[in-house]
C-alpha cells in the first residue's frame, strides 16, 4: 500500500476532474501491484516499470493535458512482459472524459496491437460519439496486426460508411478496401458500390482510387461511372481509369479508353494506355 500514501488525490481539486473514481481506483490498484515484484526484476526492467508507475501516477493525478501526455508517454515503456500498468492505463484512458485523452489512448493501443487492443479500438471506432476520436480510431484500426483478416472489423467499417460525416465515411471505405480480399467479396461489395455514388466527391474518388478487388459487380459499377464522365471531369476520369486497371474490358469501355489516348491531360492519357496494355495482356493470356 505504499502507492496509496503518495497518490491520494484531493477530491475537490480540478486536477482530478474528468477521471472517474472507478478509473482512479483501477490505476491505484495497478500501481500498488507494481511494487510487489520489484526485487525480482533486472535493473533495466526495474527502470522501465518505475517509469510506467511515474506515467500512471501522472495520469491519475493530472488535468486533461497531463493525462494526455501521460498516455503518450506510458506506451514507450511497453515491453515483453510486466505491462499490466501500461495496458490498464490505456484501457482507462480510452474512456476518459476528455476526447483528446481518448484519442491518445487509441493511438497507444494501436502501437501495442494485441488482441485486447484490437477489440477496444473496434468498440471505440463503432460507438464513439465524438467524430474526431472516431476518425482516429478508424484509422488506427487499419494499422493493427490482424485487423484485415477480422470479419468484425469489416462490420465496424460498414457501420462507419453510414455516418453523416464524410470524413468518417472516407476513412471507413479506406478500412474496407484494406481488408482481406475474401472478406471484401463476402461482406463488402454492396457497400463499395454505394460509396462509388457517395454525395461527397472525395469519398467516391477514394473508393475508386484505392479499390484493388476484382469482381463482376464492381466492374459494372466502375464502367457505369466511367461512361458518365465528361471530357473535363479530370478527377473522376483518373479515378475510374485507376479502378479499371487489371480488368478485361468490354467493347464499349475499350472504345472510350482508346479515345482518351488523345486526351489533353497527360496523366489521363498515360492511365488510358496502361489500362489498354493490361487489357491486351489479359486477352492474350486467355488465348
Amino acid at each position: 500500500m505504499v502507492a496509496a500514501a503518495f497518490i491520494r488525490p484531493n477530491p475537490l481539486s480540478p486536477r482530478s476532474a474528468g477521471l472517474s473514481i472507478t478509473a482512479y481506483c483501477l490505476i491505484l490498484a495497478l500501481l500498488a501491484t507494481g511494487y510487489t515484484g520489484c526485487a525480482t526484476l533486472r535493473k533495466s526492467d526495474l527502470v522501465r516499470t518505475q517509469k510506467q508507475r511515474s506515467a500512471a501516477k501522472k495520469y491519475a493525478l493530472g488535468n486533461w493535458m497531463d493525462r494526455r501526455d501521460a498516455v503518450h508517454e506510458i506506451v514507450n515503456y511497453y515491453g515483453k512482459d510486466k505491462n499490466d500498468l501500461v495496458i490498464g492505463t490505456l484501457m482507462v484512458a480510452s474512456n476518459d472524459l476528455s476526447s483528446a485523452v481518448r484519442r491518445e489512448a487509441v493511438e497507444g493501443l494501436a502501437k501495442i496491437g494485441n488482441k485486447g487492443a484490437l477489440d477496444t479500438i473496434k468498440k471505440i471506432a463503432s460507438d464513439e460519439k465524438e467524430k474526431n476520436v472516431r476518425w482516429y480510431s478508424l484509422r488506427a484500426l487499419r494499422t493493427v496486426k490482424g485487423s484485415a483478416e477480422d470479419p468484425s472489423a469489416a462490420d465496424v467499417y460498414i457501420k462507419g460508411t453510414r455516418s453523416n460525416d464524410w470524413l468518417i465515411r472516407e476513412e471507413s471505405i479506406r478500412g474496407i478496401l484494406a481488408m482481406d480480399d475474401a472478406i471484401i467479396r463476402k461482406k463488402c461489395i454492396p457497400t463499395i458500390i454505394r460509396l462509388m455514388k457517395d454525395p461527397s466527391s472525395s469519398v467516391a474518388l477514394t473508393t475508386f482510387r484505392e479499390l484493388k478487388t476484382r469482381d463482376p459487380l464492381l466492374y459494372q459499377a466502375i464502367t457505369g461511372r466511367f461512361q458518365a464522365c465528361g471530357e473535363f471531369d479530370y478527377s473522376m476520369l483518373e479515378a475510374t481509369l485507376t479502378a479499371l486497371d487489371g480488368y478485361r474490358l468490354d467493347q464499349k469501355t475499350r472504345e472510350k479508353v482508346i479515345d482518351l489516348l488523345v486526351h489533353h491531360n497527360t496523366a489521363i492519357r498515360l492511365l488510358a494506355l496502361r489500362v489498354l496494355k493490361k487489357d491486351k495482356t489479359l486477352a492474350e493470356q486467355k488465348k
